[in-house]
């Protein structure tokens, strides 16, 4: 026969168990996305935006997207101030190069010799340079990401300009350079991307961790930006804790991020409520083949539920809706909510995602507003002026 447990969410105060919860970027800030077009679409930034949303919900942090497709370093200097500045941020996060090496010096058929190619990459160090130092002028928290990957391995039918990505390799060793010398944070986009490509091409020569172009990832591509982000950037591992064992002195001492109350046990079940202050993780149903690559859900999505039962198989139900069965040994050691779609948790957090989704599309806008701005009227000096038209 099989046992009982119940669950009930309910709302109430909300009390901090775990100083480990401290947010990188806290109350207040405003957090200013800089790059080419991989920031401009949006997305790697925009599920930084949702951990954040989801894991604090009650601190307001603004991220802005400050991405313009097709820019160079040289083009985040020229509008720092217009584009960046102007949100006064309290922290900064940048990711350039994939443009700066000048991908088409890397054709077959080009036969540039490579001074040309050490030129493009002195250009790129001494503005990234110079951004720092314009910068590190404001009380700006500075993360520098290294840059994305080109894709120089698989064998999608993409021409193949062999030697970008060596290229961006020697940005990244820059940026590397520059984050210790300006004591920034450091993201590295590279290697994760790499190893994902090294382990899954064995497989398939066709795979690619970016898109078919071998430069703009798709949505597992993101995901997997987000997760190194995450990682290098040290955000918490857990939702919440929720441990229940025999007596209730254990309750606020082993358990995190949630409030529990009304524990009761009889023969054939154990109920208590509970309210957790954040929300699970949810992840986009384009992204979720990136759970096979990264471990995401045990690194920094961890809803842990660990219940001391008698011996036997237990169904949970959660606001009387059941989730799973499982053993009194799988309990006891626990197990991650989050990786059940159906909790009133993971649906409540759904909607977060989807206002997060909204507000990507609506600043896409903006952001395509601003390329026109950066890119065709650069020269423009008004409405009498007709000839940068």
């Amino acid at each position: 026969m099989k046992l009982r447990l119940f669950i009930v969410l309910f709302f109430a105060p909300i009390f901090l168990f775990s100083q480990d919860l401290k947010p990188l970027f806290p109350n207040g800030s405003n957090v200013c996305f800089v790059g080419n077009s991989i920031t401009n679409n949006g997305e790697f930034y925009n599920n930084l935006w949702l951990f954040y949303a989801t894991r604090f919900p009650q601190e307001k942090i603004r991220f802005y997207n400050c991405g313009i497709s097709g820019d160079v370093a040289s083009g985040v200097l020229r509008r720092l101030d217009s584009d960046v500045l102007i949100h006064k941020p309290t922290h900064a996060v940048l990711m350039i190069g994939m443009n700066d090496v000048n991908r088409e010096l890397y054709r077959k058929q080009q036969t540039t010799n490579d001074s040309l190619k050490q030129k493009a990459l002195a250009v790129y160090r001494r503005n990234t340079e110079q951004a720092m130092i314009n910068l590190k002028k404001k009380p700006i928290g500075l993360i520098l990401l290294k840059p994305s990957i080109y894709d120089q391995t698989s064998t999608i039918p993409t021409e193949n300009f062999y030697g970008v990505n060596d290229a961006l390799q020697q940005c990244a060793k820059h940026i590397e350079y520059l984050s210790k010398e300006y004591k920034t944070g450091l993201v590295d986009m590279q290697s994760v991307m790499l190893g994902i490509n090294s382990v899954e091409q064995l497989k398939n020569p066709a795979f690619t961790i970016v898109g078919k172009d071998r430069v703009h990832p798709a949505s597992p591509g993101h995901f997997v930006m987000a997760y190194q982000f995450l990682k290098d950037t040290k955000a918490p591992k857990y939702v919440s804790k929720i441990v229940i064992e025999p007596g209730h002195a254990s309750l606020s001492l082993k358990s995190a991020n949630c409030s529990i109350k009304n524990l009761k046990r009889n023969p054939e079940s154990l109920s208590f409520s509970c309210l957790e202050n954040s929300l699970p993780f949810p992840v986009r149903d384009s992204a979720k083949i990136a759970l096979n690559w990264i471990p995401f859900n045990e690194e920094f999505n961890k809803e842990l539920l660990q219940v001391d039962l008698p011996r036997g198989t237990y169904d949970l139900f959660i606001d009387d809706r059941k989730i799973t069965s499982c053993s009194s040994t799988l309990f006891k050691k626990g197990i991650n909510l989050a990786d059940y779609p159906i909790t009133p948790q993971y649906l409540q957090a759904l909607t977060v995602l989807k206002a997060c989704a909204a507000y990507r599309e609506k600043e896409s806008i903006i952001r395509n507003q601003r390329f026109i701005e950066f890119t065709q009227l650069a020269e423009w000096k008004g409405g009498n002026d007709t000839t940068a038209l």
